[in-house]
């Protein structure tokens, strides 16, 4: 048993010698490796700010209703087309007004997303 542990310290010690470093040394590596470790997981985790958390909670009924109407209008006007017909026209009209709001706020949601994602990366943001 006492002959199994000397011949697996010589092992270790062979290997430390072949590759040149000092225990000293492999620790402080170890210590590096496993920082940049930590780094890199904390790269990869995404997280809400509270302008971001705020910006999706008061946009997502916005979006919500957007799909919604448009699901109803499409709905309505094919399984009752006599009566829908005559206010069609209104109905799409206002559909495209609630457009606007939607794409604006999507646009919005999609801009802080790329700012996030270059600051991760460490890009420069532009505004």
């Amino acid at each position: 048993m006492a002959d199994e542990k000397e011949s697996k310290e010589e092992v270790k010690r062979k290997d430390i010698e072949e590759v040149g470093l000092t225990r000293r040394e492999l620790e402080i590596e170890l210590v590096e490796s496993k920082a940049k470790i930590v780094e890199l997981e904390a790269k990869t985790k995404t997280t809400l700010t509270g302008s971001q958390f705020l910006t999706i909670v008061l946009v997502g009924p916005l979006f919500l209703a957007f799909v919604t109407l448009g699901v109803l209008i499409v709905w309505k006007t094919t399984s009752k087309p006599a009566e829908i017909a005559p206010h069609l026209d209104i109905i799409l009209v206002a559909f495209a007004i609630f457009a606007n709001p939607v794409t604006a706020a999507a646009g919005v949601i999609v801009g802080m997303m790329q700012d996030d994602v270059k600051k991760k990366n460490g890009e420069s943001v532009s505004s």
